[in-house]
């Protein structure tokens, strides 16, 4: 089954580890921009409130066709224990999702609080079963450890 990793990335963590999967599965990979381009002090200040309140961002590409795939991962830094507003404006970006299989992943300094759950609802309200949720710290990823995980995700989830 074809897979495709789409994802936001604030620091690089969440780029590097869609990026080691997307080398170990053959997925293709979205890297979706915020145009709000936050520097480290504005994620704080004025994109953490944003994602506590579910909200979406202006992104690049602003839409995503899926319909080549079996399989879609989506990815995304957690900000105040929620997906970033990149990420919610991700999943209503895709197109031809209906029926497709979701994973839902994402990298934090700390504890994912309710990113994973809230991302896997938003995949299953645009009509995606999710196969599967990943959460990597970001010390894990300094260490090179847990990295393969999401690759294995989705070798299991596409029958790999």
């Amino acid at each position: 089954m074809k897979s495709c990793i789409v994802y936001y990335s604030a620091t690089g963590n969440t780029k590097l580890v869609a990026e080691a999967a997307a080398s170990a599965t053959g997925a293709d990979l979205v890297e979706v921009k915020d145009l709000a381009d936050y520097s480290k002090a504005m994620m704080y200040v004025r994109g953490a409130p944003r994602a506590r309140r579910g909200e979406k961002a202006e992104i690049e590409p602003a839409s995503i066709d899926v319909g080549d795939y079996g399989l879609v991962a989506v990815g995304t830094p957690v900000w105040a224990f929620r997906p970033t507003p990149a990420a919610n404006a991700i999943v209503a970006a895709l197109k031809n999702c209906e029926g497709k299989q979701a994973i839902a992943f994402a990298t934090s300094s700390g504890m994912p609080g309710d990113t994973l759950e809230v991302l896997s609802a938003n995949l299953k309200e645009r009509g995606m079963a999710v196969a599967g949720t990943f959460h990597l710290s970001d010390k894990a990823i300094k260490k090179g450890e847990g990295i393969d995980g999401l690759a294995d995700l989705i070798n299991s989830a596409s029958g790999a």
